[in-house]
């Protein structure tokens, strides 16, 4: 599988396509995170996933996971993990043709009591002279993530695990 580099979240802000979404949800940062860290959950609320494997081990720094989206394997490291507040990952592998590179953070904040603001940032590249295809290929991507956020909303809020 061809190979790309590990982008740290810093550089998601930078990054030549930026994409930025945000949900509030009524519990605590400990209890969205309790989802968030379920790696094989995430197809249940994240629609643009079919099946994400856990690495031998998939928290922490260096954790890995491998995610299937229709029907291409994508490899990703994590490249921060603070339990509870933060986590993110870089794209190291992928068969995705004009992906240069990939990073995603997400971050949990406490906006009040039993409130948690939930920020997912991906930040992508397109390999040189194809940017513009990497643009217009990761626009329909894009709109997935507030729909997934508004999933995992629904399913933190009512209690399903």
């Amino acid at each position: 599988m061809p190979k790309h580099p590990v982008k740290q979240p810093e550089w998601i802000e930078s990054a030549p396509i930026l994409v930025s979404e945000s949900v509030e949800i009524d519990a605590t940062p400990a209890e969205v995170w309790a989802h968030i860290a379920d790696h094989e959950s995430w197809p249940e609320w994240f629609d643009a996933l079919d099946e994400v494997q856990p690495g031998e081990t998939s928290s922490g720094v260096g954790g890995t996971r491998r995610v299937i989206v229709k029907p291409l394997p994508i490899d990703e490291v994590f490249t921060a993990w603070d339990e509870g507040e933060h986590f993110a990952f870089a794209i190291v592998g992928s068969k995705i043709p004009m992906l240069a590179a990939a990073a995603e953070s997400v971050r949990l904040e406490s906006i009040a009591d039993r409130r948690c603001r939930v920020t997912y940032r991906q930040g992508v590249e397109g390999r040189p002279g194809l940017g513009w295809l990497m643009k217009l290929a990761w626009k329909p991507a894009s709109k997935g993530l507030p729909v997934a956020l508004a999933a995992l909303k629904q399913r933190v809020e009512s209690g399903n695990s």
